[in-house]
């Protein structure tokens, strides 16, 4: 039975045929069993086989040579991308790990900075609150203040008013100056209109800086009766202060 073992050594056996045919024509030729030229032909077709054989295994090698050159270099740059692929592994492996701790730092800063903003929040609330409550204790004392001083300055002006005798007229900003307010005039007007029910207090002495009998159209009749009563000449609603001008001496 014929085996396909001999194909594995074909070369082999080539070249012992070959052997032995240029022997066989040598001696063939030598001991004249065949002719010189047929043995001249056949030596020539055996060295052309030859020559065909060797270049063959000579280029087969030489395609041998260039594949075991290509799978080496191939083996050596398949080593070059698993040694980067591992190595781009591991510096992702790394960089995975240092993003994971920025981003932990990063919501660490963001949770502190939220704290901070709450407990500064907070605190700026109860700082509005204190100023809020300094503040109202502050209206609250300068409205007292405010309240004492008035009632100070009304108790001085009507205090100066019952000081004008009869006969005699003072203007609101004699009253203010010499309370030591020159600019207070409309407020002694204030104290007088809102304590006008006083009988014992003579308001109707009581002018503007021209003379003229301040108040309602009411009030000056009124006012205007009581002066020409204590001798005092009204014309037109005007007293002359050249005449009947009073100034409190000294000031208070």
């Amino acid at each position: 039975m014929f085996s396909l073992h001999w194909f594995r050594h074909w070369d082999k056996i080539f070249w012992v045929l070959f052997v032995l045919m240029g022997i066989s024509v040598a001696l063939g030729g030598f001991l004249s069993l065949i002719s010189f030229e047929f043995s001249v032909v056949l030596a020539f077709f055996i060295v052309i086989i030859g020559a065909g054989k060797l270049a063959n295994e000579i280029s087969g090698q030489r395609m041998v040579n260039y594949q075991d050159d290509i799978y080496r270099k191939l083996h050596q740059l398949s080593q070059h991308l698993e040694t980067t692929f591992n190595l781009t592994d591991s510096y992702r492996t790394k960089t995975e790990f240092r993003l994971g701790k920025l981003d932990m730092r990063r919501k660490q800063t963001e949770m502190k900075i939220e704290n901070s903003y709450r407990d500064f929040a907070k605190k700026l609330i109860e700082m509005e609150n204190r100023l809020n409550r300094v503040s109202k204790l502050m209206a609250e004392r300068e409205r007292r203040r405010f309240e004492v001083k008035e009632a100070g300055f009304a108790e001085k002006a009507l205090s100066l008013i019952k000081r004008i005798p009869r006969g005699r007229v003072t203007t609101y900003s004699e009253i203010a100056k010499t309370i030591g307010s020159p600019k207070a005039s409309k407020a002694i007007g204030k104290i007088i209109a809102s304590n006008s029910h006083l009988k014992s207090v003579p308001f109707h002495r009581v002018v503007k800086s021209n003379g003229k009998i301040g108040g309602s159209k009411a009030a000056t009749r009124n006012r205007s009766s009581l002066l020409k009563k204590e001798g005092i000449k009204v014309e037109k609603g005007r007293v002359s202060l050249d005449r009947h001008g009073f100034e409190f001496v000294p000031r208070i």
